[in-house]
């Protein structure tokens, strides 16, 4: 039987990843004086969201914990209500997360068992070049989108993704389509020129088109080989889009980075896409991600987590996959620092495209905190 977990206090840790990025963490102790670590989007010191983590802490610290749903029932919360805050939807999600892990700690199994999954040797990955691109290399001309193109497939990775659509916005009309997203389209030609014929291209579109601009886009990218069409428009703002989207495109959509919930992904089962992209740190933690992603695989869609992010949710969202049928690659950022693998204890590793498990229980690695601290990063208790 799964131990009960009363949650006690927490450190959060904080680093930049690059010039732009950050990459949080924060370290929950239970009255077992156990303690884990997990991921956190965007909290810093002194942040709201630091301050909604704590008191949503103080408020289960009274409730014993058997399984990660029971954060968001204690807590009294929606989906909706999570959905729409973002502070409530990465707090909620750290502390399920939490959850998972020190469920697996006790139990002595890795966190794809405690998932209902069997332990994997590795993941396949796909190098998410966006970061690298924007915020390492400042570089938008096609000639860097095809230099990172090549370097990827040179260190083994055999699908990458990209955002080229840098100049369109969803109020550009068809007519116009063409000529707006001509640079883009260049970079995407740069890019299958560099990576060659077999790199499998994935774009990423940051809701940049409208549906009938989606339709003109989506065949100038068939004709380029892309095998994976995210976010093409704003879901929110034009419900209904993406279904139309999808009911016409070749190229498969994917969709759900930011969204939060298990009946929300449950939802798009009717959309007609073929990947959804559960972020373990904005759905809900990797119990939600887990337990969405075998359901939609029953209809034949793949999950392939939402991970642009640090080296723990990286692995977590790999554990994820781990316990779902038929996942796609998973995504990974490549080259933003250095010092990435040995933020990790043990450190990463990345083979030929593959994330290798670490082994061990839990998620099998925790944060090197001398690492964060080497690098510029700090330590803080609220």
């Amino acid at each position: 039987m799964e131990q009960k977990i009363n949650l006690t206090r927490a450190e959060f840790g904080w680093v930049m990843a690059n010039k732009v990025k950050a990459w949080s963490f924060v370290q929950i102790w239970d009255a077992n004086a156990t303690s884990v670590i997990v991921e956190i989007q965007h909290v810093q010191p002194n942040s709201t969201r630091a301050n909604v983590f704590m008191d949503l802490l103080g408020r289960l610290q009274k409730h014993p914990l058997q399984y990660d749903f029971e954060v968001q029932q204690v807590l009294g919360l929606t989906d909706q209500e999570c959905q729409a805050d973002a502070d409530l939807s990465r707090a909620v999600s750290a502390l399920s997360t939490a959850i998972v892990e020190f469920q697996s700690i006790y139990q002595g199994v890795s966190m794809t068992t405690t998932l209902g999954g069997k332990q994997k040797a590795s993941q396949l990955l796909y190098a998410n070049l966006n970061r690298y691109l924007r915020d390492v290399l400042g570089d938008r001309t096609p000639k860097a989108f095809g230099e990172a193109a090549e370097r990827a497939a040179r260190e083994g990775f055999t699908i990458v993704k990209t955002d080229p659509f840098d100049e369109v916005r969803p109020h550009h009309s068809p007519s116009e389509i063409s000529d707006t997203a001509a640079l883009s389209l260049d970079r995407l030609k740069a890019m299958r020129t560099g990576g060659g014929p077999d790199l499998a291209l994935q774009v990423d579109c940051h809701g940049s088109f409208n549906v009938d601009t989606a339709a003109v886009i989506e065949e100038k990218l068939r004709e380029l080989g892309v095998t994976w069409f995210e976010d093409p428009v704003r879901e929110r703002e034009m419900p209904g889009a993406t279904a139309k989207v999808a009911a016409t495109s070749e190229v498969p959509v994917s969709v759900g980075g930011d969204s939060y919930g298990e009946s929300v992904f449950s939802k798009m089962a009717n959309w007609g896409v073929k990947y959804t992209m559960q972020d373990v740190m904005r759905c809900g933690g990797v119990g939600v991600a887990a337990r969405s992603g075998q359901q939609l695989a029953n209809r034949g869609i793949q999950i392939s987590c939402h991970s642009p992010f640090g080296p723990l949710q990286n692995l977590v969202s790999a554990h994820a996959h781990a316990a779902t049928p038929n996942p796609h690659a998973l995504e990974h950022s490549v080259w933003e620092n250095d010092w990435r693998a040995e933020l990790l204890d043990p450190p990463e590793q990345v083979q030929g495209g593959q994330l290798i498990f670490p082994g061990g229980v839990g998620s099998g690695a925790s944060i090197n905190w001398n690492t964060l601290e080497r690098v510029g990063g700090v330590r803080w208790t609220p």
